[in-house]
């Protein structure tokens, strides 16, 4: 098993941080992982996209170059580079909130999921992040939600106790809705 993921938006909408869950949730599943990342020179809301191979062999080369089997687009400015690096058969979720007119696809499933407008719902949109790794999870299976979760807490728990609910929910509000979608096709 090799998956090569991109997760990509404007700087501050935390797609090095689904990066960093998906490694650190990665090593408690026993896999191999490596995760490169480019940003913009702005110092917020440039671009930003974090690379993560996931594997449970040795990986060769952290290099994740238009061939990703997972791409998230949580941003209308980064979305065109996001259609261009899925490879055929991969999968391409889009924050439907933001990506006010996604393009038709071919070759690949594009999963299109409102991840800001229900992170409002949620109670802010700071854990639209947390919503589409929810969906991501569910509609790869690349790691169990259950090791997310225990990353979540870990990680949060002692520097941010009160966001733990908060961004616990936020990955079964995402990871139920990816779950219903597929359930119903």
């Amino acid at each position: 098993m090799l998956r090569k993921c991109m997760f990509s938006g404007s700087g501050g909408q935390g797609s090095a941080l689904m990066a960093k869950m998906v490694c650190l949730g990665a090593i408690k599943e026993n896999l191999k992982v490596v995760m490169t990342q480019t940003y913009g020179i702005e110092q917020r809301g440039g671009d930003s996209t974090a690379f993560v191979i996931v594997s449970d062999e040795a990986i060769g080369s952290p290099i994740v170059e238009n061939d990703a089997d997972i791409a998230v687009a949580l941003s209308q400015s980064i979305y065109g580079n996001c259609l261009e690096g899925v490879v055929p058969g991969g999968k391409l979720f889009t924050n439907s909130s933001m990506v006010e007119q996604p393009s038709e696809v071919d070759g690949f499933d594009q999963i299109l999921l409102p991840v800001s407008d229900t992170a409002v719902e949620l109670g802010t949109v700071r854990c639209a992040n947390m919503v589409m790794l929810g969906g991501v999870l569910a509609g790869t299976g690349l790691l169990k939600l259950e090791t997310v979760e225990e990353v979540v807490r870990e990680t949060m728990g002692s520097k941010k106790p009160q966001l733990v609910d908060l961004n616990i929910n936020a990955l079964r509000t995402g990871y139920d809705a990816v779950k219903k979608e597929m359930d119903n096709e």
